[in-house]
This record gives structure tokens, sequence and C-alpha cells, in this order.
């Protein structure tokens, strides 16, 4: 769905903080950043991802970005085990507007408690009021 100009994928679950979890058919949960969270910021100028086979909780910050006007932290949307990090995004930091719900993604995670995680995401049908009611607080 488009919401105030910007794809919002309905299938995928959103943190309030603009990131978006994708359960793969394998049962892991890829992680990035939504196109208004990538845009929002300005141009990103640094990121920095965990390693592999790092753990974290829901919440938990597992990385973070800086643009001109912002540093900020990012936050799993997840409990679980990194297992892959998006090497290209480090080096083309475009991605994260230019796909960010296909190469532009930062990391896999092998999620330990996926179902009790999505539950608090939000998902379905608050997405469309949460999306625009954020974008326009902003």
């Amino acid at each position: 769905m488009e919401i105030e100009g910007y794809e919002v994928p309905e299938e995928l679950y959103y943190t309030k903080d603009h990131l978006w979890a994708r359960v793969e058919d394998d049962g892991n949960v890829r992680v990035g950043m939504d196109a208004f969270g990538g845009t929002a910021v300005g141009t990103i100028e640094f990121i920095d991802l965990p390693m592999e086979d790092d753990e974290f909780e829901v919440g938990d910050a597992f990385g973070s970005m800086e643009s001109a006007k912002w540093v900020g932290g990012l936050t799993m949307p997840v409990t679980g085990t990194v297992i892959e990090v998006n090497e290209d995004i480090e080096d083309e930091l475009e991605l994260f507007v230019e796909d960010p719900y296909g190469d532009g993604w930062l990391i896999l995670v092998e999620p330990s408690n996926m179902e009790g995680d999505l539950e608090e995401l939000i998902h379905g049908d608050e997405l469309e009021s949460w999306f625009a009611e954020d974008i326009k607080s902003r």
C-alpha cells in the first residue's frame, strides 16, 4: 500500500521507529528500515551494524545510523541471533532510499521468540492509521 506518498508493504511488521521485519520462507527474520525512516533523517552518512552471531533482545540497539541532522540507534524488532549482515549497505548507503525493502535490508536474524515478538509489532489493520499519524506528527 502507499501512505502519504511512501510505499508500505502490508505483509511486513513494523517498529515505532520505522524498522521492518519480514519472515522469510526458512523462518528467519530479515530486518530493514522502511521508506519513511530512510528519508526522514536526511542523507545517511554512516551506519554501524552488528557482527554475525551477536545476540539481541527485542528493543536492544543492534547498530546506529548517522546523517547530517540525526544520530540514532537501530532497535531489534525480534529477539534472536544475527546470522547475516548486509555488508553492501555499509558501502552503498543510498540503498536505504532506492530499495528499502529489497537490497537495502540490514540484518538477518534467527529468532528465538518470533511469534510473541511479532504480536508486539505494528501490522495489519493498525498499519495505515499509525503510519499516517506518525508522518504528520513529525
